[in-house]
């Protein structure tokens, strides 16, 4: 038996993880052995390649250095056996076992009790903080996400930007960064307007709604607003009627009106019709997000960008740089447009010109133009410009969070509100992550090499799109929406201006059933309402980060809602299991430790396995917040849940285990995985549930 006495001295010594501690003491290894046979060549110049041994026989861990013989001028076997030589002459408690091996392997074997009540403590010291890294303090980062234009209801494909973008906050304030997570508000913009179109018409008298032209009974203003927008949407398409060439024109109308804050003098208030839906559809919007767990900090609207000048002046600074072109000819002809290069690029409207129009024959301008406008908000480069933005409360989300809504200094609403934040509390970033889908990625180049040409080359430089791929349906689901599937296609793009789509309060509440009909065919009683929720949050959450950004979703309902195999539920299962145990054992009377007396001799596979899974979260975590990679952290967790799972497969069940030490240590692993579980399932944006 190893006592804790000696286990706690080589703690003291024993660096963070078990990644740290071995390529640690292997630098001081090849230093020593480097002076030992008078070779002159800098150490930090041979990299060491930690990795799992290719067989158990070896031991735990392996190290290659066939790649120093060349550089050394010594065989690799020799190389292997001098570290070994020194490192066993310096033996550690933690090491078990050093060999050497051909042609030039270095292996290690542990000392798995002691290093695993090493790894065990070192998660139940830091609790809820083990994974947690001080990389980005002093570093303000903004992720713009979710951003859905204010005329319909959320569909399943913006749940995929939301989730993404939520995820990434939560990844990188993990590792200290400050950020700020923004919510665009494109309230000025075409689609927009043509809902504004459509309430007109259908306050004349000139269109019939499916369904009716009033809201249903229980029918959300989002949903509404979808019904009206589909419908107006396909009298654009009759562009030879009447009908369809006096729809086109006042949706011109409109468009000016909204974007240059027109008062009529006569007719429709626009710019007040578009505000006042928009923000009746953003507060649904932000109502369909809190049941995913999602939130935000501020809410930037595109109109607030428009009424306080900042694209006139970022239009004007572009001007004087020599920047705009405005032909006089061709399909750009008198539009003003940022020359980008020759030839044709490929943007979601289809190929066209390089030259990138920002602003229309008409006056207005596009979606790209606003956007280079913004991103210089962001980086608080509009201080510089003398723009001046005003920040007041939106209201308490569900997580207890503040959100905070942007205003412009004659917006009547400032006059009423005395709770306002400081203008530097928001923008001023030292990095911006755009989470926007790989449709924008054109566009996005475009916003970026604005600014650099503009002479904020770091801010440029500090910028980064983070694209991802479309959701589409898949076959058996879009053939249940009724289109036609006989061509054989694996997947069918949506299209919210046909109408095409899968809501996604619809996809949430059809979650919420799946995991009351798996209760019930396991013949269990039903779920409180609170538990069904978070359990359908987490599978369409994990859902949609589990798969690889540049990956195209074809998403299957059956397979959202599946609650078992590699899915969000599968996991909250795992976590709540963890949490059964540890409340079995209290029930039975048995009460953990506060320190353990004796180590096991040995310890199972599956305890090994579940331990190395548990020690490298924190390296994870860091590794995939830099990459910005949801998903990697997905496959993580799902990983932690299997070992988990294979670990109380085979194993004695603790409550019932005999031998004292053995029983003492699985509870402290027990309590270990838990607590690893919960930090990362929040990391994700899930709420852990201890009973299920």
């Amino acid at each position: 038996m190893t006592v804790l006495s000696e286990a706690h001295s080589m703690t003291e010594t024993t660096p963070q993880d078990i990644h740290t501690y071995l390529t640690g003491i292997m630098q001081q290894a090849v230093a020593t052995f480097l002076q030992q046979e008078q070779i002159e060549f800098d150490a930090t110049q041979l990299p060491i390649d930690l990795r799992l041994s290719a067989q158990a026989s070896f031991g735990d861990y392996s190290i290659p250095v066939m790649a120093w013989s060349g550089k050394l001028k010594r065989p690799p076997l020799k190389i292997a056996e001098g570290l070994q030589a020194i490192l066993q002459a310096n033996a550690e408690a933690n090491i078990q076992e050093i060999t050497a091996t051909k042609p030039g392997y270095l292996n290690f074997r542990l000392n798995r009790p002691v290093v695993g009540q090493n790894i065990i403590e070192r998660v139940l010291e830091a609790g809820a903080d083990y994974g947690q890294h001080k990389t980005g303090i002093g570093t303000k980062v903004i992720v713009e996400h979710t951003n859905i234009n204010s005329n319909k209801a959320a569909h399943v494909g913006h749940l995929r930007n939301s989730c993404i973008g939520d995820t990434v906050v939560r990844m990188l304030r993990s590792q200290g960064y400050q950020v700020e997570a923004d919510n665009y508000i494109d309230d000025s913009g075409v689609q927009v307007a043509d809902v504004v179109v459509g309430f007109t018409l259908l306050q004349q008298g000139l269109i019939d709604l499916p369904g009716g032209n009033e809201q249903l009974p229980g029918e959300s203003f989002d949903y509404f607003c979808s019904r009206v927008y589909t419908t107006v949407s396909k009298l654009y398409d009759d562009k030879e009627s009447e009908m369809g060439q006096m729809t086109a024109r006042l949706r011109k109308e409109v468009l000016h009106a909204i974007e240059h804050g027109d008062e009529p003098e006569s007719g429709p208030d626009y710019p007040a019709i578009a505000a006042d839906l928009s923000h009746q559809i953003v507060q649904a919007h932000l109502k369909t997000m809190s049941r995913l767990n999602i939130s935000y900090d501020v809410l930037p609207w595109e109109s607030a960008i428009l009424r306080a000048g900042l694209w006139q002046h970022t239009f004007e600074m572009l001007k004087e740089r020599g920047l705009l072109e405005k032909p006089e000819t061709g399909h750009a002809a008198g539009c003003w447009i940022l020359p980008f290069g020759e030839g044709d690029s490929q943007t979601s409207e289809g190929d066209r010109s390089s030259d990138k129009i920002l602003v229309r024959s008409d006056g207005t301008a596009t979606y790209t133009a606003k956007d280079i406008a913004y991103q210089l908000w962001k980086f608080g480069l509009a201080d510089q410009l003398g723009i001046e933005f005003h920040f007041v409360p939106w209201g308490i989300q569900h997580d207890g969070r503040k959100l905070w809504t942007m205003r412009t200094p004659n917006d009547a609403q400032l006059k009423a509100v005395s709770d306002e934040a400081p203008a530097t509390k928001f923008g001023h970033a030292n990095k911006v992550v755009n989470v926007i889908d790989v449709r924008q990625s054109y566009l996005q180049q475009v916003v970026y090499e604005s600014l650099r040409r503009l002479g904020y080359a770091e801010q440029a430089d500090n910028s980064k799109h983070l694209a991802y791929e479309v959701v589409t349906l898949s076959a058996s689901t879009a053939a249940r929406l009724g289109i036609d599937t006989s061509d054989g296609r694996d997947y069918y793009a949506m299209s919210g201006r046909k109408g095409i789509e899968i809501k996604a309060d619809d996809l949430i509440n059809a979650a919420i059933e799946r995991m009351q009909e798996a209760r019930k065919q396991d013949d269990k009683e039903d779920l409180p309402e609170e538990t069904a929720s978070v359990l359908a949050s987490s599978a369409i959450r994990y859902f949609m980060i589990r798969f690889n950004l540049q990956q195209v979703i074809a998403l299957d309902m059956d397979e959202v809602l599946r609650p078992k195999g590699d899915t969000g539920v599968y996991i909250q299962y795992a976590y709540a299991r963890a949490n059964n145990i540890l409340r079995r054992l209290q029930e039975s009377g048995y009460t953990i430790p506060s320190r353990l007396a004796q180590l096991p001799e040995q310890l199972e596979q599956s305890e090994w396995d579940l331990l190395r899974h548990i020690d490298v979260y924190p390296r994870r975590l860091a590794e995939y917040t830099e990459q910005m990679a949801p998903a990697l952290l997905a496959a993580y967790v799902y990983d932690l849940a299997a070992h988990f799972s294979d670990f109380y497969e085979h194993t004695q069940a603790v409550v019932r285990e005999t031998d004292e030490n053995v029983k003492a240590f699985r509870a402290f692993l027990v309590q270990a995985t838990a607590q690893t579980m919960n930090n990362v399932l929040r990391v994700l944006g899930f709420e852990p549930l201890e009973r299920i």
